[in-house]
């Protein structure tokens, strides 16, 4: 008998490093996702060893996979496939990206049976970088790209394991690699371009852009935003990289119904986990999004004087009056 394509098992991976906040914010709706859905197992693999994390994911018993030195988003991802390889799918999502629909996930599952597409991504439409072409993939408008994200990742078990893991060179600037990486894809044939986004799945999340962890000094930077050591690796045309970790590393806890950390949302509040101004910003930011993803004109008028009262002084709605006001100047200019 031919296996059910969609009775899978699926990994959701939020990689984390050095936000700790974050994690309280926006990882209890990952916990209610995974709950309501058996099929999606969550773990958090953070780059490093920070007693907060050690400490959150304790309490709330979410599995944590931490190392004993910090080597960037790459090797936190190569930790969790190292130590989980059964699973059929892989999500790799980052720390600054919040949940609002969790049929993001079964969906992309959905598309890759379908379109046999190994690799999907997703981001914030802007970071599309030299699009080359669209398709539709289960009723979901597919753009394909040469740049782009990985904000949001998507992976199957048969891809990672064809192309490799993310390269350990750069383990030495705790950052990058994720372009290099989706490259593989096409070179095997298991995708069409590196970056293949369904682009009407982006409301998905709200898209969150906090100061960067890592900064690296006196490294040239193309026009596509790929560092001078990436762009080397790059032009080798890799298409497989032995799967490797470097520090050692642990787990924390075990695969398991995320349910005590999905309760926290049944009371209805959005952060039941934080309080105080960082409650208030993260309740602006997200009224912030409801405004731009609103349907009629009076629903986003509405939500955007809420998040005017919630918290006049976030910069994101300041940059959003102006360009509102920018955009009723406009047709008089």
């Amino acid at each position: 008998m031919k296996a059910d394509p969609y009775d899978f098992h699926a990994l959701v991976c939020i990689t984390s490093c050095q936000r700790g906040k974050l994690i309280r914010r926006y990882l209890p709706h990952y916990a209610a996702f995974c709950r309501s859905d058996p099929r999606f197992s969550l773990v958090v693999s953070l780059d490093g060893t920070e007693r907060p994390y050690l400490d959150f994911c304790k309490e709330w018993e979410i599995p944590l996979l931490y190392s004993e030195e910090r080597e960037g988003v790459g090797l936190a991802k190569n930790r969790a496939f190292e130590r989980f390889p059964d699973f059929d799918h892989y999500f790799f999502i980052e720390d600054d990206v919040e949940l609002i629909d969790g049929a993001v996930f079964p969906l992309h599952i959905e598309m890759a049976v379908e379109s046999g597409i190994h690799h999907f991504s997703l981001f914030e439409p802007r970071g599309l970088g030299k699009p080359v072409g669209e398709s539709t993939v289960a009723d979901n408008r597919v753009v394909h790209a040469r740049f782009g994200g990985a904000d949001f990742n998507f992976f199957t078990r048969e891809g990672l394991e064809k192309v490799g893991g993310w390269h350990p060179l750069f383990a030495r600037y705790r950052r990058w690699g994720h372009t290099e990486h989706s490259y593989r894809f096409p070179r095997v044939n298991l995708a069409p371009e590196p970056f293949n986004v369904a682009v009407d799945l982006t409301e998905a999340f709200t898209w969150h852009a906090p100061p960067q962890v890592t900064r690296v000094e006196g490294v040239e930077i193309n026009e596509n935003q790929i560092a001078l050591p990436e762009q080397e690796l790059m032009a080798q045309e890799l298409e497989h990289v032995r799967l490797q970790t470097l520090a050692a590393y642990h787990l924390m806890g075990e695969i398991q119904p995320p349910v005590r950390l999905a309760s926290a949302l049944d009371g209805g509040d959005r952060y039941p986990l934080i309080g105080g101004r960082e409650r208030q910003q993260a309740l602006s930011d997200h009224l912030l999004w409801q405004s731009r993803t609103a349907r009629s004109p009076l629903r986003n008028a509405v939500t955007f004087a809420r998040l005017l009262a919630a918290w006049p002084g976030n910069p994101a709605v300041r940059k959003a009056v102006k360009a509102r006001r920018r955009g009723r100047r406009s047709p008089g200019a």
